[in-house]
Parts: structure tokens; C-alpha cells; sequence
């Protein structure tokens, strides 16, 4: 595979990433069941308020998770650890919160959020809250907690999640056939330029392409697109109606 030295056809616009005021937070507790061999946090955990979380969460609405362990403390959610046998009792939420820098690993926080969802029980609830006042501290936007038996406590967190799905915003046009034609879809903008990865043919290469507008296709959220393709040596704008579970952030070359 090379990368092409010719100038893309767009100028890569800059688009959203994971520290704007819009990102979605996600402190979620631990469980007791878990894989009985190392996994990454997110994987290991089979608790019921994670099986909530694996049937609601969709693309585009994927919120940032951090996993607050009775044992290690905050983790990202990639994070690979072993299984282990440890509660969250209100002595080790105070030992938590009292040596709290021992437990926050600060990188693994957002610089900037927006919704707050705090799921688990009391004990990690009050780790959870102290955590956030001294990462944040009066710029925290909203905040939601969940409360009651673990039946509410996943009605809550679903809908949260539920809530993350994207939707389509600002209607400039339609189709023909009467299709309205919309300048955004979650992260995705009219005239911003993306990546095209296909995720059906993972072996072609990204391509560059910018957004004309969005719809509801037949197959569901699509973007109608001018992508780069190299045609006998020269990269050339093609029209393409994608779905937008194949676009990424814009690459700032294009791959052939």
C-alpha cells in the first residue's frame, strides 16, 4: 500500500472529537461476574448492567466509558486486567476517596463533557461523585445518577444510552422522490470532509471524501458524498451515496 504525494481534492474540515463540551461521560460500576481470564474492562465485566449497556449503545452515540473497580480504581475501558474478588463496601469507598489521586488515573478523563451518567450502586456512586468534583469541579454540566433496584437502575442507564443515538438535524433539501435531504447526522456535517472505510471490504483503503448531505436510505442513515478515487494514475471526485456507519474522521491524504 502507498500514500499518494498528490494534494487531496478537499481540505480536511475539523470535526468533532472525544474533548468537545458535547461528549457524553459514562461511570460505570464494576460487577461480580466476570470472565474467568484476563479481558479488557469492558469485556470482562458480565454483569447486568453491561449486558444494558452492550444491547443499547449504538454507533455514532458511543459514550466515554470509565469503569470505576472496587480493586483498581477508574479504568478505561480498553484497559486489560485479570478477574478478581473484591465489593465495594462503604470502608473501601472511603479509603477510595480519601487517597483519590491513587485511583483517578487523570488522563483517562475527557478534558470537556457534556451528559454525566453515573450507574452503579451507592457506595461507587459516592467515589464516582467525589471523583468528578475534583476533576471538574464547578464546570460539570448535567449529571444523571441511577437509583433504586437494579430493574430501574438499567431502565435509567438505557435510557441515557437511547439518548446518545444520533439524529438528523437542520433539514436543506430533498430528493426527488421526496427523501428529505439533512445537513447533519450526529457527528457528521454537510460540506465537513471525511474518511471512507468500508467495513464490508476492510481490505480496500481509506478514501477521502466530502459530504454533500444526509438522509434516511434504504438501508438506513446515508451520506451523499464526492469521493477521491485514483482512475489510471489520477485521484478524481466521484459522486457515492455511503452509509455513515462507513465513515470516519477525515485522513489528511488519501491511501491507493
Amino acid at each position: 500500500m502507498q500514500v499518494s504525494s498528490q494534494l487531496p481534492l478537499f481540505s480536511p474540515a475539523r470535526l468533532p472529537g472525544n474533548d468537545t463540551p458535547t461528549t457524553a461521560l459514562l461511570l460505570l460500576a464494576c460487577s461480580v461476574r466476570k470472565l474467568d481470564r484476563p479481558a479488557p474492562a469492558l469485556d470482562l465485566y458480565r454483569g447486568v448492567m453491561y449486558q444494558s449497556y452492550r444491547a443499547h449503545v449504538c454507533d455514532g452515540g458511543v459514550p466515554t466509558v470509565l469503569i470505576l473497580s472496587a480493586h483498581h480504581g477508574f479504568l478505561e475501558a480498553h484497559a486489560e486486567i485479570a478477574p478478581y474478588d473484591e465489593r465495594m463496601t462503604p470502608q473501601r469507598a472511603e479509603q477510595m476517596i480519601q487517597h483519590l489521586h491513587s485511583y483517578l488515573r487523570p488522563k483517562a478523563w475527557p478534558r470537556q463533557v457534556g451528559r454525566v451518567m453515573l450507574a452503579g450502586g451507592r457506595e461507587y456512586r459516592r467515589v464516582m461523585h467525589a471523583a468528578l468534583a475534583h476533576r471538574y469541579g464547578s464546570a460539570l454540566p448535567e449529571l444523571r445518577e441511577t437509583t433504586g433496584g437494579i430493574g430501574t437502575q438499567r431502565s435509567l442507564l438505557c435510557t441515557f444510552l437511547d439518548g446518545l443515538a444520533p439524529a438528523f438535524r437542520d433539514r436543506i433539501g430533498q430528493h426527488p422522490n421526496g427523501t428529505p435531504l439533512y445537513h447533519q447526522y450526529g457527528w457528521i456535517e454537510a460540506r465537513a470532509t471525511v474518511s471512507v472505510v468500508y467495513r464490508a471490504a476492510p481490505h480496500l483503503p481509506p478514501r477521502n471524501a466530502q459530504v454533500l448531505a444526509l438522509f434516511e436510505g434504504p438501508n438506513g442513515p446515508t451520506a451523499e458524498v464526492v469521493v477521491e478515487e485514483l482512475i489510471r494514475g489520477r485521484t478524481k471526485a466521484c459522486p457515492r451515496w455511503v452509509g455513515v456507519s462507513n465513515l470516519r474522521p477525515a485522513m489528511t491524504g488519501m491511501q491507493a
